[in-house]
């Protein structure tokens, strides 16, 4: 488990993260959402110890504070973080970068050759970094992460300058990790993505958190629908009161307290109002980013 307890962090007289407290538990992965400066790359280092919080403190396993150098050390030892492509050395093999990462956590080589295979890096894995390309580069950090097999995991941005087919190798990765009771925290630009595999999104604003968007238990659907502002004018009046109009562009009716025949009535009316694709289900990621950040743009 790991507690975040009323942080505070400020830069001049700008308040990043403002009495923001949170917990997450083993098991779970946790998107985090929000636009570039607003705050996920300082919370991260908060969680790291990388940045000392005005206010506040990080608990880990209940008890456990960055406030004793002991209590650190046993921190860190089960806490990694994302390394950047710039701290990557050219002239080592992606084999060494792996077997270093892993050494600092104290831990065996014995599975990084497992890794190699899961993420299909044999055939360049023993050349020398300086040869790699921005995806391969990309992969091997995220080796390098799997390498330390910590119990929380910190990943900034683990999906940048990745193509299709590696974003999915490393989504089924991540629900692996996941189901070994790892606790992760992700902050990612693709947004859908996180939908596959995050238990939760947390969205951040103004230094705290805005929302949170669970993907287990209950959730509310809606009749979804991307409309023009002009079409939606027209029809504002005949819509029910709990409706949402997203960023000037998506409509979404909720359905809960429509009864079947309601329900019909409105996805045919939508549909012959409108001929773009109507879709059924709950807000995912990218309409809630669309309603907190892109609302009054």
């Amino acid at each position: 488990m790991l507690e975040l307890k009323k942080i505070s962090v400020a830069y001049k007289d700008k308040k990043v993260l403002d009495n923001l407290s949170f917990t997450a538990h083993e098991g779970e992965i946790i998107g985090v959402v929000a636009p570039n400066g607003t705050g996920k790359t300082t919370l991260f280092n908060v969680m790291a110890n990388f940045i000392k919080p005005k206010t506040g403190e990080v608990i880990y396993k209940e008890r456990h504070t960055y406030k004793s150098e002991r209590a650190e050390l046993f921190i860190h030892k089960n806490l990694s973080t994302f390394p950047d492509q710039s701290d990557l050395f050219d002239e080592l093999t992606g084999m060494d970068h792996m077997k270093l990462y892993g050494s600092m956590w104290k831990k065996s080589t014995k599975h990084i050759q497992e890794i190699v295979d899961y993420l299909q890096m044999n055939d360049y894995v023993k050349r020398k970094v300086r040869t790699y390309s921005l995806g391969m580069r990309q992969r091997l950090c995220f080796a390098m992460m799997v390498a330390t097999d910590t119990s929380i995991m910190l990943m900034d941005e683990v999906m940048n300058g990745l193509d299709v087919s590696n974003v999915a190798l490393i989504s089924k990765r991540l629900i692996q990790m996941k189901e070994e009771k790892k606790l992760i925290f992700v902050a990612s630009h693709l947004l859908e993505n996180l939908d596959l595999y995050a238990d939760r999104v947390i969205f951040l604003k103004d230094g705290n958190i805005i929302h949170e968007q669970r993907f287990h238990g209950e959730t509310e659907d809606y009749i979804k629908l991307e409309i023009e502002h002009d079409q939606y004018e027209k029809l504002k009046n005949m819509l029910p009161a709990n409706h949402m109009y997203i960023a000037n562009h998506i409509l979404c009716l909720p359905l809960k307290g429509m009864n079947i025949s309601e329900q019909t009535k409105w996805i045919e009316n939508l549909l012959d109002f409108n001929e773009k694709e109507l879709t059924i289900g709950p807000l995912g990621t990218v309409e809630y980013y669309e309603k907190y950040y892109l609302e009054n743009e």
